[in-house]
């Protein structure tokens, strides 16, 4: 019962429980407020404050519906069996041989209901930064309402040519990418903008510029502005490498980095990317794999490999990567944790391998063009027990996907592993057919039984299709499907009987098999089934 007064009330309470009546609460939580309140408007008439303008918020106003990962049903690769025949590969021929500590842990993505923190909290937050600014860094975000550390998934490991030709055709997919955070030498960005150096300046100005104005494509202005940014960005960068002392500044490697990061937003120019990739590579290798020594150089690197070895790829030569001190160092970035992420071992097993793939190609095009016979012969069964040690070692990481995924079994992966797994699972199932297809290329006698293998493998990477794939997937699962598509046009091409064809009749046949499958994987030419 509540008997009331005119400026205070009284409970009657049977006992130290919850009042269960609803209005009865109210006025307990109204009355332990009220003392609260009057002491807050005393301090304000106290201490009064100018009225300021409504700070510029840095996120939109408008919210983003992401759907809750209860509300997606993922298909667990794992789930796929994948017959032991399949995996072989051995047929006849030669054996097979065998100092912010948060953002160290884990690979997180801001929009996912498995975050640490919400996106609301994080949009608080963000806006908070924005009333007062501390530094020069934040000044620049309000300026622009963009913090860089939106931009880092476009410095993952599958940030491509192919991406980029991909967003030629659909610049859509661009906010696809945008919001998903991951571990990127980006978070040490804010700390260093605004210490003079003005090569380093310009290209955050340029790339958080450019960031703005695709945010509105409609405003013109905007985008003028970003292109005038860029041109000073690439002017203060170029008269930094130029001087000597300055090459191996990390900052100028960051610059280098950020810059193409800028055009992959432009999505434009092709060529572009590519030379600011050929650039980081060059002022990594004056560094030495020795020079990577604090978190900033680490990470720094570890945004290098996966457009590095995309570019070895599509040059058609060795990945500097691919070199034992280089390796040495992608080792050492290994982490151990629960969940996958770029630098669990399980990811990083995956991603070397790939990055041996470009030498190897390189390697079977010279041989196959070698006039002498021998010489020619010998070349290629050195690459075929080569790539049967590279098969050998994918099916070993298949095994160690699996055992990832059953010993985790007892617990609910959040979206971010989800996404990472299927990750893992497909870069394995695409690095099997290409593997296969080369040795089938080195090994002529094999060729019909591993064709067989190599066919049951695409279909099951189509049929992954099947599966509702995160937003931001595409950047790998289109270069899957289309291996996968193209593998399976050319079938017929592979299973060619040869039988009454002599020795070079055969060599001959192979290369040009060859020669059709590889022209197929640029993307300049679209592998059927990239969308």
């Amino acid at each position: 019962m509540a008997a009331a007064v005119k400026n205070f009330h009284f409970i009657v309470s049977d006992g130290a429980k919850v009042p269960q009546d609803a209005s009865t609460r109210t006025l307990i939580r109204k009355q332990a407020m009220k003392d609260i309140g009057i002491s807050r408007r005393k301090r304000a008439a106290r201490n009064p404050k100018a009225k300021v303008d409504e700070p510029t918020p840095v996120v939109p106003r408008t919210s983003i519906e992401v759907p809750a990962v209860d509300d997606i049903e993922f298909i667990d690769p794992q789930l796929y069996e994948v017959d032991d025949v399949v995996l072989s590969a051995e047929s006849s021929g030669p054996a097979s041989t065998s100092s912010d500590e948060s953002w160290q842990l884990s690979v997180v993505s801001s929009r996912s209901s498995s975050s640490p923190s919400s996106d609301e909290d994080w949009q608080f937050r963000s806006l908070l930064s924005t009333i007062n600014p501390s530094t020069e860094y934040q000044k620049l975000r309000s300026k622009y309402s963009f913090d860089l550390m939106d931009l880092s998934f476009l410095t993952s490991f599958n940030i491509s040519q192919v991406a980029v030709w991909t967003m030629q055709q659909h610049p859509e997919l661009l906010d696809t990418l945008l919001g998903h955070r991951i571990c990127s030498y980006l978070h040490y960005v804010p700390q260093r903008y605004g210490q003079g150096k003005r090569f380093f300046d310009a290209t955050v100005d340029c790339v958080l510029a450019k960031a703005n104005s695709r945010m509105r494509p409609d405003e013109a202005r905007s985008a003028m502005a970003a292109t005038r940014l860029y041109a000073k960005a690439l002017r203060e960068v170029q008269d930094a490498i130029s001087d000597k002392k300055q090459c191996e500044d990390a900052d100028l490697l960051c610059a280098v980095q950020l810059l193409s990061c800028y055009e992959v937003m432009d999505s434009k120019n092709l060529s572009a990317f590519s030379n600011h990739i050929s650039g980081s590579a060059q002022l990594v290798r004056n560094r030495s794999a020795t020079g990577f020594k604090t978190e900033y150089e680490r990470l720094l690197f570890l945004g290098h490999v996966g457009a590095a070895y995309s570019e070895a790829f599509f040059q058609n030569r060795a990945s500097h990567l691919a070199e034992p001190e280089w390796m040495q160092l992608y080792d050492s970035l290994t982490e151990e944790s629960t969940w996958l992420t770029d630098t669990h071992p399980l990811m990083i097993r995956v991603r070397k391998i790939m990055i041996y793939f470009p030498g190897v190609l390189a390697e079977i095009d010279t041989a196959f063009d070698d006039t002498d016979d021998c010489s020619s012969s010998y070349k290629l069964f050195a690459i075929e027990l080569r790539l049967r040690s590279i098969h050998q070692d994918t099916i070993n990481t298949l095994e160690a996907y699996k055992s990832h995924v059953l010993r985790t079994s007892m617990m609910r992966p959040p979206h971010c592993e989800m996404h990472k797994r299927r990750e893992a699972f497909g870069s394995i199932m695409e690095g099997l057919c290409v593997c296969k297809r080369m040795i089938a290329a080195m090994c002529d006698s094999d060729r019909p039984q591993l064709e067989q293998e190599i066919q049951s493998i695409a279909q099951l990477i189509l049929d992954l299709r099947k599966q509702q794939d995160a937003s931001q997937s595409w950047v790998f699962t289109n270069v899957e499907y289309g291996v996968a598509q193209l593998v399976i046009d050319t079938r017929e091409a592979w299973l060619e009987d040869t039988t009454t064809l002599s020795p070079t009749e055969k060599r001959a046949a192979s290369k040009r098999r060859w020669l059709a499958f590889k022209r197929g994987m640029t993307p300049h030419a679209p592998l059927a089934g990239w969308e």
